[in-house]
């Protein structure tokens, strides 16, 4: 992904408290609220098989108020799409 795609990520999610992280094809994607970690997992879920990414695993530290999805993106114009 090159940074023009990131940055129309950013905007596409900027009104959600997260902070973003790309490593190689792999998206890290960090939440402080619980409600805006529902939300993308609930976009995510409902267009499973539609969806710009596979391998979504999400996890919640112990201790920490943060909720944290890791996935691989197989298309991000798409992906950008469906965050707005």
């Amino acid at each position: 992904m090159d940074d023009s795609n990131l940055e129309k990520l950013k905007k596409a999610l900027h009104n959600r408290e997260c902070t973003i992280k790309q490593q190689s094809k792999v998206m890290e994607i960090t939440f402080k609220n619980e409600e805006d970690a529902e939300w993308f997992e609930n976009i995510c879920s409902s267009r499973k098989g539609k969806s710009a990414l596979s391998c979504m695993m999400s996890m919640k530290p112990p201790g920490k108020k943060q909720f944290k999805f890791i996935f691989n993106i197989s298309d991000i114009e798409r992906f950008i799409e469906i965050m707005e």
